[in-house]
């Protein structure tokens, strides 16, 4: 009996060694408290016995309710957040083209907004490609995304400012945002937005940011690279050093963390950010980011590197068929319900 007792609370020891490492402070002192409670409950419990068999039973029993007591209380509050997510809905006035359907976009649109305000859902992000060219396409998308019940959190990509070169700096404002990349926190989930337009051959471009720029696609070109195509971008230094900055935060107050960006950066294909490596070398510094949600690559891809879920969610204006997925976030659980060309998928998370 002893035996059993004394291998389980090692166990449970040497699990939250590893689990208290990424907490700060803060959780350490409640698990503190936690134990100093009911060490003061079995020591009450327990002052007219001399039986030494019985008080270990009670030590190792007091022991268990602190653990079961602490983590009640850690995950108090953390209820499950739920997700609409979708991505290219790239509409313009203009004829299919191959795969591309571009006239049904509108009416998929108005369907997946309205699926999603008859959904109980914390959060929608669209993640890039609002139209496909021509800035008169937003007066069709706009109005359809103002219907939506709760904000559209916006996700720039590369045909979003595939507009005469004078209307560019409208785009932002327009979607009410500033530099394009921003975080959403909801629950214990950090939800941190990337500006993959911030290098581009698209969107206006400062003196510093062309510089940044045309070293960034000389190196891809030398290297042989298949992502230089013009049609991706890059992250400037300035916004890595922010997301790094994000990161650190998330990390010390035990969040977990998704990225969005309209890039894919993993598996490595012709459609990836432009400087994909040195974005996935940040992210895996950092146990609290746990997946990374894109779109661009309209046929979707998946793949999972050094514990994060690279998720490429596929284009909702490839085909007559539309494209869309809620997400469950869970304690240990991304869990996507496709709809349309979407999978199913359950990604565990570690």
């Amino acid at each position: 009996m002893f035996l059993i007792e004394g291998k389980i609370r090692i166990f449970l020891e040497l699990t939250y060694l590893e689990i208290l490492s990424q907490w700060d402070i803060t959780f350490i002192f409640v698990r503190v408290l936690c134990h100093t409670i009911f060490v003061i409950l079995f020591q009450r419990s327990t002052s007219g016995t001399n039986d030494f068999e019985m008080k270990y039973t009670l030590s190792f029993l007091s022991f268990l309710l602190a653990e079961l007591f602490f983590l009640n209380i850690h995950t108090f509050g953390q209820n499950p957040v739920t997700l609409g997510i979708f991505t290219d809905n790239q509409y313009c006035n203009c004829e299919v083209t191959g795969i591309r359907d571009y006239p049904a976009s509108l009416a998929k649109l108005d369907s997946v907004i309205r699926f999603f305000n008859t959904s109980k859902v914390d959060a929608i992000f669209h993640l890039g490609d609002m139209i496909d060219h021509d800035f008169t396409s937003y007066d069709s998308v706009i109005p359809r995304y103002c219907k939506s019940s709760i904000p559209v959190n916006f996700v720039l990509g590369n045909h979003d400012f595939s507009v005469r070169k004078k209307l560019r700096k409208k785009i932002l404002p327009m979607l009410g945002l500033s530099t394009g990349f921003y975080s959403k926190i909801i629950g214990n989930w950090e939800f941190i937005i990337l500006n993959g337009d911030d290098l581009s051959l698209m969107c206006p471009q400062k003196k510093s940011q062309k510089q940044e720029r045309d070293a960034l696609l000389a190196e891809l070109v030398s290297s042989m690279r298949k992502n230089f195509m013009p049609w991706n971008g890059g992250i400037s230094q300035s916004q890595m050093n922010w997301l790094d900055q994000q990161l650190q935060e998330a990390q010390c107050k035990g969040r977990n963390v998704i990225v969005l960006c309209h890039f894919p950066v993993y598996p490595y294909n012709a459609y990836n950010l432009w400087n994909d490596r040195e974005l996935i070398v940040l992210l895996t510094r950092y146990s609290c980011v746990k997946a990374y949600f894109n779109g661009h690559h309209h046929s979707g891809n998946y793949g999972f590197y050094k514990g994060i879920h690279f998720v490429n969610f596929k284009g909702m204006v490839n085909t007559p068929e539309s494209a869309y997925a809620m997400i469950t976030l869970t304690s240990d659980s991304i869990i996507i319900k496709g709809f349309g060309r979407e999978p199913d998928r359950r990604l565990l998370l570690h």
